[in-house]
């Protein structure tokens, strides 16, 4: 919100130069670049269908934001883009009769629209099929990942819900359903590549502590502290080739994406 703005003077009336308040914030300008940086982004949306009003929503709040912040003087970054290789895009291609990408650059081709339609300011668009940027940015993040020793393989058996894009442990189901879908997972058994996030716990409790790392709306704080206090699951970042080929990229000396 700007700052009401100050009568003019009267004539009569010597305008005192103005004193700063010791505990008043630098002003933006004086702020390294470094501070005054800003980046929002949306979700990226499946594209097995067209876009609907939820996702309206998203981008528009996301817009106002960035412009809030542009006006603000920050230099930000406001990002969107289309997830084109997920396994339901697949099947909405295949129920369709459609080959999948024909079936994905349509329904991506609708998302795009949106900024002409919806009058959004973002400054990029990422399609995670098209895009050349992709499929590198992806392997030098699993490259990193690697590195630091974050990644395994192994066997894993689950019950997997294609809507979610996501396993469910039997206790997280309704009646044996998916809470979210209403319908029933599938039982999967696969060799995939998993993530060490249970390694992560402490440190992001300590970040938490410091504030170093805020959670926001501050209102979830202690729901947040607690989710992760309770301990985190590693989780999948791969699926077999066999059950869906519309991955990024073959992992490493496996068949996987």
């Amino acid at each position: 919100m700007s700052a009401r703005p100050t009568p003019p003077a009267r004539p009569s009336e010597p305008v005192p130069p103005a004193r700063p308040s010791p505990s008043a914030p630098p002003a933006p300008s004086a702020l390294p670049d470094r501070r005054r940086r800003f980046y929002v982004t949306t979700s990226i949306p499946y594209v097995n269908a067209d876009p609907h009003l939820g996702f309206a929503l998203e981008l528009v709040q996301a817009d106002v934001l960035a412009r809030h912040r542009r006006l603000r003087g920050d230099q930000v970054r406001f990002q969107s883009g289309t997830d084109d290789n997920a396994l339901k895009n697949v099947q909405a291609a295949e129920r369709a009769g459609v080959p999948t990408q024909d079936f994905v650059d349509a329904h991506a081709a609708a998302f795009e629209r949106q900024r002409e339609v919806l009058d959004l300011t973002y400054d990029d668009f990422l399609r995670t099929s098209r895009d050349p940027r992709h499929r590198p940015g992806a392997e030098r993040l699993w490259r990193a990942c690697a590195d630091a020793g974050d990644l395994y393989r192994t066997h894993y058996e689950g019950l997997y819900c294609v809507g979610c894009e996501q396993f469910y442990a039997e206790a997280e189901l309704v009646g044996g359903l998916c809470p979210q879908h209403e319908t029933r997972p599938q039982p999967v058994s696969e060799e995939n590549w998993f993530f060490r996030l249970s390694r992560y716990r402490q440190q992001l409790l300590d970040l938490y502590a410091s504030g170093r790392l805020r959670i926001e709306p501050a209102v979830r704080a202690n729901e947040v502290r607690a989710f992760v206090e309770a301990g985190l699951a590693d989780f999948s970042i791969s699926r077999s080739v066999g059950r869906a080929a519309a991955g990024v990229c073959q992992c490493p000396a496996t068949r996987a994406r």
